[in-house]
């Protein structure tokens, strides 16, 4: 990242997206990826609403083209607004496995090294089916954001990255300010008022080495189509401690686990942002509970904030929901019993998503395990596709944008 702290120009860019198969999302059955001509083009416009609402939504990028009538009905207003409220009833899951590649470019000049990840994206419905399967490829080495919306992002030593795997689009963001010490901070948050996409970004801006260090932060707000046209805002606030864990956005505030066991700050262990104030904060944990070198970890589930603790009882996760933001009343919402699980495996499992009374875990076991809250049992998911996969991410199909109309 460009260490300048003059604040830069908005310029996306795309990178590599390959489809290997399957013709976009779930919502219908497989489409051909030959858009076929309307036979009969006086079909009332309400039937052909409803036959193209099933469809994935790469097929309709390609059926704008068969008609005005159906150009018509794909960009209507209406139209977007229904599909999404289907696409959010039955979202998918997406499987990310990663490779890399290091190597030196052209031998025998002077010594250059690049550094490129290659992930291969299979996007399927909870029934099985498979929706798309197609491979990106990044300049850079990458971390994934947690996410559960419309996309998904990228972190790497270079920059930021934003795809939609519903349209298979891929775009750098603009460029970051750049981190002294190396270490990489951030989050994602969805904001639904305004369908509007939120990252934070928390760098090391230390450059006094007698100095602990200088944590600023940064914002970057993006809607449909208006990516190009984003850029980093620089805040006056400084983050108060080193974090661990990416942010997590609840109601306008990200969250985030304070790192120091060490020094830690009195009664607090966790470090928030307001959105709208531009301030930071600090939420004590439940009272008597927190191990300081626990692996503890905070996630969104129902629009709550919820402290995932898998280490304080053996094979147990307890699930702590903040029901009180101002007076950090938190509540033992619920305590599942891990034990159908190895013990080393049990402080990496996390709740991916709450739907009515179960909830979604990722076991890191290649599966996604269905938590019953009612009679307190797993069922796994065993049409989950093959393969050592790196990410398992929640997202809903969706026609946002990441390049200017």
């Amino acid at each position: 990242m460009d260490c300048s702290p003059s604040r830069k120009a908005a310029s996306s860019s795309s990178h590599a997206v390959t489809p290997t198969g399957g013709g976009g999302g779930g919502g219908g059955g497989g489409v051909s990826e030959n858009p076929t001509p309307n036979p009969n083009p006086n079909l009332p416009s309400d039937i052909i609403s409803n036959i193209l609402l099933r469809l994935p939504v790469k097929s309709l990028g390609k059926f704008k083209a068969v008609s005005k009538q159906w150009l018509a009905a794909i960009t209507d207003p209406h139209f977007i607004r229904t599909r999404r409220e289907r696409s959010l009833q039955n979202p998918n899951l997406l499987l990310l496995r990663t490779s890399y590649e290091d190597r030196d470019v052209e031998p025998g000049k002077p010594f250059h090294h690049t550094k490129k990840t290659m992930v291969d994206i299979c996007a399927q419905s909870f029934d099985g089916k498979h929706n798309a399967e197609f491979k990106i490829e990044v300049d850079d080495i990458i971390e994934l954001l947690p996410s559960k919306w419309d996309l998904i992002c990228f972190i790497g030593e270079t920059g930021f990255y934003a795809c939609n795997p519903s349209t298979q689009q891929l775009v750098k963001l603009p460029e970051a300010s750049c981190c002294t010490s190396g270490d990489i901070n951030a989050g994602m948050g969805y904001i639904s008022s305004r369908n509007e996409f939120v990252l934070i970004h928390l760098f090391d801006r230390c450059l006094d080495f007698s100095v602990e260090y200088d944590i600023g932060c940064e914002i970057m707000r993006f809607t449909d189509g208006c990516v190009t046209n984003a850029s980093w805002k620089v805040v006056e606030a400084s983050c108060p401690y080193v974090v661990r864990g990416w942010g997590v956005l609840v109601e306008n505030v990200f969250y985030w686990m304070i790192w120091d066991p060490y020094d830690h700050p009195g009664l607090d262990a966790i470090v928030s942002f307001d959105l709208e104030s531009e301030e930071f904060g600090t939420v004590e944990p439940p009272k008597g509970c927190l191990d300081p070198n626990g692996d503890w970890s905070l996630v969104e589930l129902t629009g709550l904030l919820c402290l995932i603790d898998c280490t304080s009882k053996p094979s147990t996760m307890d699930i702590w929901v903040l029901k009180d933001y101002e007076n950090h009343v938190w509540v033992k919402k619920h305590s599942i019993d891990l034990s159908r699980f190895e013990d080393e495996l049990c402080k990496f499992i996390i709740p991916l998503d709450q739907q009515d009374e179960e909830i979604l875990i990722d076991s890191k076991q290649d599966s996604i395990e269905y938590y019953n809250l009612e009679n307190k049992s797993f069922n796994r998911m065993h049409k989950l596709s093959d393969g050592e996969w790196t990410w398992i991410r929640l997202y809903t199909e969706s026609f946002f944008s990441l390049q200017a109309p």
